[in-house]
């Protein structure tokens, strides 16, 4: 968690179940908000002097699903892409909350703040899973291109990857509708 590598799953982990860390150095304790603690390629938001010593994960509330998936070259290769969601549905079976992390395609784990957005108060019906993994894609990230590949193949990757997750979280969290 602390090595911050962007293509890791377990930052992205974090950042779709909204945890936290706590950290601890000479000064004494602090506690980090997954949102604050990735600030850039292996960066995060520890002092040199500090240690990362605990990590808290909220207990999911009622309804709540969660999915994962990644894509890499080869089994065991650094992902290419993935994501990370944890999605919570009312009783009427409409987005109460929606996060979604994507990793491999920034260099930190990236909040797809739109695509969320999208779903949230709506029936997550295909069309609506459709028009946020679109902006997922579109526009809540901005991938590298590198050797592996390149900023147009992350971007359909990403696309792909929140169509084929959000279904599993939305069944998991009770919206049995979707198929």
């Amino acid at each position: 968690l602390a090595h911050a590598d962007p293509a890791s799953e377990l930052p992205a982990g974090m950042l779709a179940l909204g945890g936290s860390f706590r950290v601890k150095g000479p000064s004494g304790e602090r506690e980090i908000a997954v949102e604050d603690f990735y600030t850039g390629l292996f960066g995060t938001a520890l002092e040199g002097d500090e240690m990362l010593v605990e990590v808290e994960i909220p207990t999911m509330a009622p309804n709540t699903g969660w999915a994962f998936q990644e894509v890499s070259r080869r089994h065991g290769d650094f992902a290419l892409a993935g994501i990370a969601a944890a999605v919570t549905v009312d009783e009427e079976g409409r987005c109460k909350t929606s996060r979604i992390a994507l990793f491999g395609v920034g260099d930190a784990p990236v909040m797809a703040r739109e695509a969320g957005a999208l779903l949230e108060g709506q029936r997550p019906t295909p069309e609506a899973i459709r028009e946020a993994a679109q902006a997922a894609a579109q526009r809540d990230v901005d991938p590298p291109a590198d050797i592996h590949a390149s900023a147009d193949y992350r971007r359909s990757l990403v696309e792909v990857l929140v169509r084929r997750a959000l279904p599993i979280a939305l069944e998991r969290a009770g919206a049995h509708h979707l198929r």
